[in-house]
């Protein structure tokens, strides 16, 4: 009677299946303790499925700067990854493979960056073990994994601090600086399909890997052989440290001192918001700060509810005109001046805002961008908090970061430097066209009421002089004139 290792080696030998994908399920198969992935596999291999076996195999889902993703859930779902009845029609376990997002590559990622984040702990002095940060989004296996990786990171002598439930991208950034740790991790695909799921790296800064830590990180992992490991003596693991309102309220209290002028959200407070999470995390966050700051904020209850299959959208792209017809619809009904929607992880967002035909009208994510940086560079003229004495020395940190005018007497500032000035012009909609490129078309496939042409943002100019000194660009100059 054939085994599977030897139909296995008789499809490779056919040409049925990758001689990669044959190396990779022998290799799983050797290391793995599940009996999930020997199930699977002798299951696909009875089935003759070799392309569902080349999908799964055909290489080891490769660790990069933005770290891993991939599908949790296969395209043929198993008997023995199907399991038990679960909610939300979920299989039970998470897709066998090389190339899939399961308990496999979860724990070689975390071995790789726990291994490094020691070794980094160690060569700068610090004192104390260091520390991890979690969270997760609304994923399917997103819990199961954030709480797999947060094992794995105490059994290797480190600290854990897991949210105790779904949080956003941003908050995790501010988990890590908060609570100090060398690093964070995000189980999390944004705004992919229901059946991907992901793993970001962030570092001690909050910000998601960056050279050199990346290549070092990267290389740790990808030296790992499988998702077995050896803990350290039981004397010296980590524990597990649970988060949740300890970090939710300095968050939000943070969040509430970065408005550049509080006393025009006071005056403006009667606008109404519907926003929506789209079965994500971000309501965990943003309806309270909205309603906290004053402002009337009303949700879309079917995607207010976490819900990893995405069930009421195609995609849950916020800058997808789709993801926001409901949220558009409830605009409508209740009057709503602006509708804002966020991706499953909560660091992308949407926006559709009334225009003086009082139609939603979808802004593009080079608007949004457009009216945030002309807004905040105008307001920071303003409000003295960059200034013909500042602005071309780049000083004064401390009074950016605290939203203040300079005070004091300030360092005499270095002369001008020659350089060529150019100019980024904020065009009308009647032109809608970016100098030296071609004009932007509406896509036809958005809705009814957003078709049509953009808003225009704030009407203006903002000069750049562009500086060169040793082979370095520096900005010398920034002034907003009114058309």
């Amino acid at each position: 009677m054939s085994t599977p290792a030897s139909l296995i080696q008789a499809a490779v030998d056919a040409g049925k299946l990758l001689p990669e994908s044959g190396s990779n399920i022998a290799k799983l198969l050797a290391s793995s303790t599940s009996p999930i992935d020997k199930a699977s596999v002798e299951e696909l291999v009875a089935e003759q499925n070799w392309t569902e076996l080349d999908n799964r195999f055909f290489r080891t889902l490769a660790f990069g700067t933005g770290g891993l993703r991939g599908k949790t859930i296969g395209a043929v779902v198993t008997k023995a990854e199907r399991g038990e009845p679960q909610p939300l029609g979920r299989p039970q376990f998470a897709c066998t493979g090389t190339n899939a997002m399961n308990p496999y590559n979860i724990s070689r990622a975390t071995q790789g960056l726990v291994h490094y984040v020691k070794d980094h702990h160690a060569k700068h002095g610090s004192p104390g073990k260091p520390a991890v940060c979690l969270c997760h989004d609304t994923r399917f296996f997103s819990r199961e994994f954030a709480e797999l990786a947060a094992k794995i990171i105490t059994d290797l002598g480190c600290d854990a601090y897991l949210f105790e439930g779904p949080r956003s991208t941003p908050e995790l950034s501010f988990a890590v600086r908060h609570v100090r740790a060398q690093a964070g991790i995000n189980l999390t695909a944004s705004h992919n399909p229901p059946e991907y799921n992901g793993y970001k790296v962030y570092f001690e800064d909050g910000c998601q890997v960056v050279e050199p830590h990346a290549s070092a990180i990267i290389e740790r992992v990808n030296a790992v052989p499988g998702e077995n490991y050896e803990p350290v003596p039981e004397s010296e693991r980590g524990r597990v440290i649970p988060m949740g309102a300890d970090i939710d309220e300095p968050y939000m209290h943070r969040l509430a001192t970065l408005p550049l002028d509080p006393a025009l959200i006071k005056r403006e407070n009667s606008l109404k918001i519907v926003y929506t999470p789209l079965h994500g995390v971000g309501g965990v966050i943003i309806k309270p700060m909205l309603q906290r700051l004053g402002f009337h904020c009303d949700t879309v209850p079917e995607q207010d509810i976490p819900d990893g299959r995405f069930p009421t959208v195609k995609s849950p792209n916020p800058e997808n005109a789709e993801a926001l017809t409901m949220a558009i619809a409830l605009a409508n009904k209740t009057g709503a001046d602006l509708v804002i929607a966020t991706d499953p992880d909560d660091d992308r967002m949407g926006i559709a805002a009334r225009d003086s035909e009082g139609a939603m009208r979808l802004l593009t994510g080079n608007q949004i961008g457009s009216i945030l940086a002309w807004y905040r560079t105008m307001k920071c003229f303003e409000l003295g908090i960059l200034s013909p004495a500042n602005s071309l020395a780049g000083r004064d940190h401390q009074d950016l970061r605290d939203h203040r005018p300079p005070k004091g007497d300030r360092p005499q500032t270095r002369p001008p430097l020659r350089g060529d000035t150019h100019r980024i012009q904020i065009h009308r909609p009647e032109t809608r066209q970016i100098r030296g490129g071609h004009p932007r078309k509406t896509p036809s496939k958005l809705p009814r009421p957003l078709r049509g042409r953009h808003p225009p943002p704030p009407s203006g100019t903002l000069q750049l002089l562009r500086l060169r000194r040793r082979g370095e660009l520096r900005l010398q100059r920034v002034g907003f004139r009114a058309r």
